[in-house]
């Protein structure tokens, strides 16, 4: 959210013009693999606040996992527009950059973060909850499940149909 904020601004304020071809999506890019500080610091933070005993894998999975999953997709359609013969499949060069950006900077930052979110205090819950259980009221027709998937399908639909 952060990363999509910051970009907005810029090419707000004009740093990111349309007219250059490319340059909000290197923005985009570029913001993504700084955001990893971020990514590491809350991440760990909150790993810490619920209790968590391994983290190393919590810090690994942060830097490792949604990238790597982002990267395979869009590797593997770059493959297939690849073999198609077109010339819009990214270059292997810029592929290589790419991963050289993610591995070089985005993981360092994120472990980076994470050392810095390892050595806050956990989050302080602002409520206690009790380990009594206490009864839930019967709930009216309108909030069963079924009726609010209903509902909640029908209202986007209707906003864009009408």
């Amino acid at each position: 959210i952060i990363c999509t904020f910051l970009l907005v601004l810029f090419a707000a304020i004009g740093f990111l013009s349309p007219a250059n071809r490319g340059s909000i999506m290197i923005g985009m890019l570029l913001l993504f693999v700084l955001m990893g500080a971020f990514a590491g610091f809350t991440s760990a933070r909150l790993y810490k606040t619920f209790k968590g005993k391994q983290w190393q894998n919590c810090t690994l999975l942060t830097a490792l996992l949604y990238p790597g999953l982002v990267f395979a997709v869009f590797f593997g359609l770059d493959i297939l527009v690849w073999s198609y013969g077109s010339t819009g499949a990214v270059p292997f060069l810029s592929m290589l950059g790419v991963l050289a950006l993610w591995f070089c900077i985005s993981v360092p930052l994120v472990f980076l973060g994470a050392y810095f979110g390892y050595k806050k205090d956990a989050l302080e819950f602002p409520v206690v909850t009790s380990n009594i259980p206490r009864q839930i009221p019967e709930q009216p027709w309108y909030l069963n499940p079924a009726v609010t998937c209903v509902l909640g399908g029908i209202l986007p639909f209707g906003a864009c149909f009408v």
